[in-house]
């Protein structure tokens, strides 16, 4: 078990990438934009019920329309913004916007800046695999 993990020691996951099998066994769909590493979790720190890591979205870039049927997310912006539609509601997530997203709930995000979205995630969770995405578009 460790204590300390530092981001730019992670491998980052192109959302993307068909050929990443450890993301597409997750739920991952060629089509979504995004890059992203994983900062807790069970197997980086033993994590047994939480999971959280750091995103970014580049201009233009769309997280496509999912929910996860077995978590409960949020969102932390650090920098940047973007359009997030959870649920019914269409939020301008800047920095230090907070965003929950229950269980199951539809959630978007759209870079509709010429600047980078960065931003903090996590999951009640310990693993991606143990989320369940289901994509909505």
């Amino acid at each position: 078990m460790t204590f300390h993990v530092r981001a730019q020691d992670q491998p980052v996951v192109d959302q993307g990438d068909a050929g990443d099998a450890a993301w597409m066994a997750a739920g991952g769909d060629p089509r979504d934009r995004g890059r992203l590493v994983e900062l807790v979790n069970s197997s980086l720190v033993g994590s047994e019920r939480l999971m959280v890591g750091l995103a970014w979205l580049g201009p233009g870039e769309v997280h496509l329309l999912h929910h996860h049927p077995h978590a409960d997310e949020w969102y932390y912006i650090v920098g940047g913004s973007a359009e997030f539609v959870v649920g019914d509601e269409v939020i301008r997530g800047e920095p230090g916007s907070a965003l929950w997203i229950p269980r199951s709930t539809p959630h978007r995000i759209h870079n509709d800046t010429g600047e980078t979205l960065e931003f903090l995630w996590g999951f009640d969770r310990p693993r991606l695999d143990a989320v369940g995405i289901v994509w909505d578009e």
